[in-house]
């Protein structure tokens, strides 16, 4: 929307530019034009703000893209300011006239419509400066570069550019970001600088916590949440303990994903808007195949010929004419776009409330993986001549059975999302925003065991999930209030999971898990509310925030197969409680130094509905009604303790950063933990403890605009970590000493310590022109001890006996960076994104300590994503990506299973915005 623009006010009347300053506050540009024809009546533009107290160039810089403003300002006059910010639905103007509330700061517009920022006149004069742009281009991204400590962002136009085949590939150009099992069911399973699982990385959609821990074989567990990329409009992370409502237990980092809003949909100076997005997608089959075997198998390790008597030589021993399936390898081109995704969302703004609804549809068959790297094949040993006969091994090398450019099975997935929101801008200043999120998938489940050794994998019956979220987020933030900065959350989760998997027992030779599967049902459903406020004050040398509040979360899982003793029969069913409360302060002292320390308290318990084995022999068996049955235990665990945190910033100059923290965190044991099953289940003599993290951090950061010329725009965030947790929490093998050692398989238990310290940088630098961003993480030390019985090292920097930890460990290093140009007048941006992965660490030879859940040893690889997005006019893009560009064969860091990545892949998307 344009409007009239007015002239600017005479710096040399004082009264008068008092009066229109406070006009522009209230009044759109129109209202203040004189000898200007007035336009016709009409309701100014609303525009929703989400602008935290802080800084106020920062603040300036966030609001100027939000609103579309140009602002200038002197850069002596924004030194040391600070805004109490704005985060409500109001016009552009009140929007700016709050950002500068208290700061003494007034505003007018210049003859081209550009924001000018002055101090507010003196009765003796006024003294004018020059101007100097202090806005930037992309605030969102700027973020992390003024924010203490590591986190980053992950904006729409990222997710929707790298795509990839399955939902954790948006994740894989975040430094110090990996996603575990990435192959699997479409979920993510987060993992921040080595932390994994359980809550460590909690994945918070609009508020709500929605991890689902599904049972994975004897080879380990996944902690999945889902969510549908098309309906994001953004991804924020934190690395490391923080002091917030939502940061319970999250001693790795946290997601925090917002599903789209009004301000994604409807552009600016209009009241309603849709969005219309369609991808085609390659290197999938067109339809879920029948059961069929796949990859190599070779039952036997030698085979017969020249046998002297023909009973000798039996088509079982004799070697066959393949060890791969016929099919499989009808691999398509890289523009026969087989799979799809769709999504259409629609809002509409009112006086005071705005409405949002979206769906989005996707389909796709299973991948095909690439053809350059270590894929499998078959090596023939020297034969042995034998009186009767002749022998010959036969080997299967590489890193996993299936073969260069075969189709992975069970990698389909299709998905339907549906998305309902509301918000409310109530008086006062007040916000309310409402709502509901469906997830259904499904999907088809790869068990790692069952690739690994129990005979050969084929297809079989998909899974499926169902998810429902609900969420309400509250905001009472007036301006100009230094006691009140109120949020409340409230949400619920309710996720239903069917999982098939196939059970080796009923068949065998290569036909484990044809026959038959055993189907899992799980019902778990999440309450959580947490409520927070800030408040300020002044204080000898500066101002004090202090931020406080309360949360909790309510869980419950009921777990029914219809194979309850078969070999996947983990009927998990349980109930845990949590609570916590926090408190943080953070102190704005001389020299532009700023404290901050915070602790916050944790109580939680836990019940198990499965009663526990007791055997006969055990101390814990009770005959108390004399049947001869020792009496049945139904585990209960509960726990309380405060962690501390303590920091320190200095912003010495402008766009320089340093910072350094402690902090620490608990994480109180999950309800997979504390319940029991097949896989592993708490036992009475081990007790279970919370884990502790104690994190150590310091670091830079640098924002700099004219860097080298006189647009350009260059960040830069630099730190180095020590994250070390005491008593973590996994699967173990029992100890000889404790009771029931020789009648269980696994047990859950707190290992002595977990170490992982390294360095870590990330940047960006844009002309305008051409543009680069680049970030790498590097592991300088890795360990993990467990103090026990048939252990041979104490300690290893690979993992120990049984644990699901073993396939959590990071590489040593892994990097990315992206190299790009906007070329006809920015209709056109291509480039190319390269990722760098390391291998993980070596375990040794002779070592047997990893038993079931040995390290997939993946090996060292890179690859190469390029795109192109063309934008034709202002509603409508096209998007073209190729991924995996040389077609590497290769296993995805922290794969849980010996499942190939896709081979190269191209996608083709347009976007319709009107």
């Amino acid at each position: 929307m344009t409007h009239p623009v007015p002239p600017a006010a005479p710096l040399w009347r004082p009264a008068l530019l008092s009066s229109l300053v406070m006009l522009a506050i209230t009044l759109p540009p129109a209202a203040m034009a004189e000898e200007t024809t007035p336009a016709p009546a009409a309701t100014p533009a609303i525009t929703r703000f989400d602008i935290p107290p802080g800084p106020l160039g920062a603040a300036l810089t966030r609001f100027s893209e939000i609103a579309g403003f140009k602002l200038l300002a002197p850069a002596e006059l924004l030194r040391g300011l600070r805004t109490a910010g704005v985060q409500n639905a109001v016009t552009r103007e009140q929007g700016l006239g709050q950002l500068l509330a208290g700061t003494g700061l007034l505003w007018h517009y210049s003859d081209d419509g550009t924001v000018i920022l002055e101090p507010a006149p003196r009765v003796e004069g006024a003294l004018v400066l020059d101007a100097v742009q202090v806005i930037g281009t992309v605030p969102d991204a700027d973020l992390p570069y003024l924010t203490p400590g590591s986190s980053l962002h992950i904006s729409r136009d990222k997710i929707e550019r790298f795509r990839g085949t399955t939902v954790g590939d948006i994740f894989k150009g975040a430094t110090g970001v990996l996603v575990g099992e990435n192959r699997n069911s479409g979920g993510l399973d987060v993992n921040i600088r080595g932390m994994q699982g359980q809550g460590r990385v909690p994945v918070l959609v609009d508020g709500s916590r929605q991890e689902t821990t599904v049972y994975r074989g004897y080879s380990g567990v996944a902690s999945r949440s889902y969510v549908d990329p098309d309906l994001i409009g953004g991804i924020d992370i934190t690395k490391g303990p923080s002091m917030s409502a939502q940061g319970t237990g999250a001693i790795g980092g946290m997601v925090n994903m917002r599903t789209l809003g009004a301000r994604d949909i409807v552009k600016d100076g209009n009241d309603s808007g849709w969005r219309l997005r369609g991808s085609a997608v390659g290197n999938t089959s067109s339809a879920p195949p029948a059961p069929a075997f796949a990859g190599y198998y070779v039952p036997r390790s030698s085979y017969r010929s020249n046998c002297r008597f023909a009973s000798d030589c039996s088509p079982e021993t004799m070697e066959p004419a393949s060890f791969a399936p016929a099919d499989g390898m009808d691999r398509p081109g890289l523009l026969d776009f087989e799979g799809w995704a769709g999504s259409l969302a629609g809002a509409r703004r009112f006086e005071n409330f705005e409405l949002v609804a979206a769906y989005a549809q996707r389909q796709q068959g299973s991948y095909y993986a690439g053809t350059h790297g270590p894929a499998p094949y078959i090596e023939h040993g020297e034969p042995l001549v034998l009186p009767w006969w002749t022998e010959t091994p036969v080997y299967l090398r590489g890193v996993s059975r299936f073969r260069a450019g075969e189709r992975v099975p069970n990698s389909r997935y299709e998905s339907k999302s549906l998305l309902l929101k509301s918000a409310f801008y109530l008086p006062a200043e007040q916000a309310l925003e409402l709502s509901y999120l469906r997830y259904d998938s499904v999907f088809g489940e790869m068990m790692p065991s069952q690739i690994r050794g129990f005979g050969q994998a084929r297809e079989w019956s998909p899974s499926r999930i169902v998810m429902d979220t609900y969420t309400a987020q509250y905001k009472n933030a007036p301006t100009g209030s230094n006691w009140l900065d109120l949020r409340a959350n409230l949400w619920h989760t309710d996720s239903h999971n069917i999982i098939n998997t196939p059970d080796p027992q009923t068949g065998s030779g290569n036909n484990y898990g044809l026959e038959a599967n055993t189907r899992r049902d799980e019902d778990y459903r999440r309450y959580g509310a947490d409520v927070s406020n800030s408040s300020r004050f002044s204080a000898p040398g500066g101002e004090i925030k202090l931020t406080y509040g309360l949360a909790g979360q309510w869980e419950d899982m009921m777990t029914a197969t219809d194979n309850p003793g078969g070999f996947y029969g983990d009927q998990r069913s349980g109930n845990r409680r949590e609570y916590s409360a926090f408190a943080n302060l953070q102190w704005q002292l001389p020299w532009y130094f700023t404290f901050e320390a915070g602790t916050r308290y944790t109580r939680f318990e836990s019940a198990d509905d499965n009663a526990l084995p007791v055997s006969p022999a055990s101390e814990f068996c009770v005959d108390t009604d004399n049947d001869l049955e020792c009496d049945p235990i139904y585990y209960k665990n509960h726990h309380a303790g405060r962690a501390p945190m303590v920091g320190l910033t200095w912003a010495p100059w402008n766009g320089w950063q340093f910072f350094a923290r402690y902090s620490e965190a608990l994480r109180m044991p999950s309800l997979f933990e504390t319940t029991s099953g097949l896989s592993v289940s708490p036992v009475m003599d081990v007790g279970i403890k919370p884990e502790r993290a104690k994190n150590r951090e310091a670091g830079f950061n640098y924002l700099k605009d004219g860097l080298l010329t006189e647009h350009d725009k260059f960040r830069l965030k630099f730190a180095f970590f020590q994250n070390h947790v005491d008593d973590y929490l996994t699967r173990t093998q029992p100890n000889g000493w404790e009771d029931g050692a020789l009648y269980s398989f696994f047990r859950m238990r707190n290992i002595k310590s977990l170490d992982l310290h390294g360095t870590e940088l990330s940047g960006s630098y844009d002309t305008g022109r051409f543009y680069t961003e680049f970030g790498g993480t590097r592991y300088h030390h890795i360990e993990v001890c467990n103090i026990g019985s048939f252990v041979r090292y104490y300690c290893t920097n690979y993992g120990i006996a049984q644990s699901y930890l073993n396939n959590m460990i990071p590489p040593n290093w892994h990097a990315n960076l992206t190299l790009g140009t906007r070329l006809f007048r920015e209709r056109l941006d291509t480039g190319v994104r390269g990722t760098f992965m390391g291998k993980r660490n070596n375990i040794p030879r002779y070592n047997a300590q990893t038993g079931f859940n040995a390290p997939i040893a993946w090996h060292k690889y890179t690859l190469y994503d390029v795109y192109a997005s063309w934008k034709q006019n202002e509603h409508l893009s096209f998007d073209i990506t190729v991924d995996n560009l040389t077609d590497q064969y290769y296993l995805d860091a922290l794969s849980l299973g010996l499942v190939p990545a896709p081979g190269r892949s191209a996608r083709l998307s347009f976007t319709l915005e009107f």
